[in-house]
């Protein structure tokens, strides 16, 4: 009687089947289709934090700009070489100085973005604008450094 159980146990261990085996990766297949687009959303959120980051601390430099020297900067390059501006790899800054000299606008985009990664900010208008102003409509041109203008 023994004997007959402990075979019987042993036939019946013999693996998984091809159902359950099925069954496990139609599951591991829907799990991935919930979590891939999770992971996407948060890429891109990362980005968009990468150019508000940028653009505020570029917004903190024409600050310090002003409060030392009288005046912003007129120049992106005045920006890396006195106050050592640094863009994150794939962002884009422009700095626009209005024609007075009394306040500017900052334009930040990032290329690797999927979806619109577009940040304005104000100087007179109290800082970052959301949503951003119908009138910014492209991105700012992509280079190493943030470039100014005098409008």
């Amino acid at each position: 009687m023994l004997t007959r159980l402990t075979r019987m146990r042993d036939e019946r261990d013999s693996g998984f089947t091809l159902i359950e085996l099925l069954v496990v990766v139609i599951i591991i297949g829907i799990l991935a289709a919930i979590a891939i687009p999770i992971f996407l959303n948060q890429r891109n959120s990362a980005r968009t934090a990468s150019v508000e980051s940028d653009v505020r601390n570029v917004a903190t430099l024409m600050e310090t700009a002003y409060t030392q020297a009288g005046s912003y900067p007129a120049s992106g390059t005045d920006l890396v070489t006195v106050d050592n501006a640094k863009i994150s790899a794939g962002n884009a800054i422009v700095v626009t100085v209005a024609a007075t000299g009394a306040s500017f606008t900052i334009t930040g985009c990032n290329s690797e973005a999927t979806t619109s990664s577009l940040t304005y900010y104000d100087s007179a208008g109290g800082g970052l604008i959301n949503p951003v102003p119908a009138t910014v409509t492209t991105c700012p041109t992509f280079g190493a450094s943030p470039t100014a203008t005098v409008a």
